[in-house]
């Protein structure tokens, strides 16, 4: 079914419990997974080129100034991204001095100190300062962009957003408890 502007009718509209009729580029994930990596594209690296970042080195460098001192696996949790990823861009990032990983060594049994000994990063002055420049910049973008959507479309956005990060968040709960 096409509009009169030869735009495709909204196939979640009229949605089925069970999905009849959704082809995979009309799935939630699909859609978001374009737009998250056209922003990516065309958003974000471009004004991160100016700065001699990549995004998993802005992503962690911001975390890290917003929450430092923080744990590894706190900051692997927090970025969404593997524990690889995290582990490579901080060395890169400690390379730059832009912040210090330290190992913290727990007093304990034999079996605790067996385990890996837990990191903490921090950021040092440097990479405060880069992230004090870069910060604007990103900010400025990202609102320009935004302001593509009128004020009420943003907040039904944002707020449609936290509807399904909540709704995802209580299923993998739900999930875990059955388990």
């Amino acid at each position: 079914m096409a509009r009169a502007s030869g735009k495709a009718s909204n196939p979640w509209q009229s949605l089925s419990r069970n999905g009849t009729g959704l082809n995979v580029d009309e799935f939630l994930t699909f859609r978001l997974t374009r737009l998250s990596n056209a922003l990516r594209t065309n958003l974000t690296k471009r004004y991160l080129e100016e700065f001699g970042l990549s995004l998993p080195e802005w992503r962690l460098l911001a975390l890290v100034t917003r929450f430092s001192p923080l744990r590894f696996s706190e900051l692997t949790s927090r970025s969404s991204m593997d524990k690889g990823q995290v582990s490579r861009t901080l060395r890169q990032l400690d390379k730059r001095g832009l912040i210090k990983m330290k190992v913290v060594k727990n007093k304990g049994s034999r079996s605790t100190e067996a385990l890996a000994a837990p990191v903490v990063v921090a950021v040092t002055p440097a990479g405060k300062n880069l992230h004090k420049d870069v910060l604007p910049v990103a900010r400025k973008r990202q609102a320009e962009f935004l302001m593509i959507l009128s004020e009420s479309e943003r907040a039904a956005l944002y707020a449609t957003l936290d509807k399904l990060f909540l709704a995802i968040g209580e299923s993998l709960v739900a999930e875990a408890d059955v388990e």
